[in-house]
């Protein structure tokens, strides 16, 4: 009577008779393997960190712009990291709420803060 070890979660197939050895001209079988997390091989994009943005923007907005009653500085998250593409922080001046315009200049995160509309 023969017994096949078994590991959890397989199934054991039945018993063949053992095939010849392969040439060595044959190739080795494809393995198949799944994963419990997508596997990508494309580069994932480069995000800012919208905190240091925003603190980037207060920066300029006291020390370029001469902003004074400069109240909480909040800009969108997940904005990529690409040279030409544009998004808008807010930032609340006195009692308004006001848009401040960042333009992405280089792929290495060089933006740009505009003036506040």
């Amino acid at each position: 009577m023969a017994s096949a070890g078994l590991q959890a979660g397989c199934e054991s197939a039945p018993e063949q008779p053992p095939s010849p050895p392969a040439a060595s001209s044959v190739p080795p079988p494809a393995v198949t393997t799944t994963s419990a997390t997508p596997v990508s091989f494309s580069p994932q994009p480069k995000l800012f960190d919208h905190g240091a943005v925003a603190r980037g923007v207060r920066q300029v907005l006291t020390q370029s712009f001469q902003v004074t009653e400069l109240g909480p500085v909040v800009c969108p998250p997940a904005q990529p990291v690409r040279a030409g593409h544009s998004f808008e922080c807010q930032a609340q001046i006195g009692a308004e709420q006001r848009s401040v315009p960042i333009t992405v200049k280089t792929d290495e995160g060089e933006y740009e803060v505009g003036a506040p509309g």
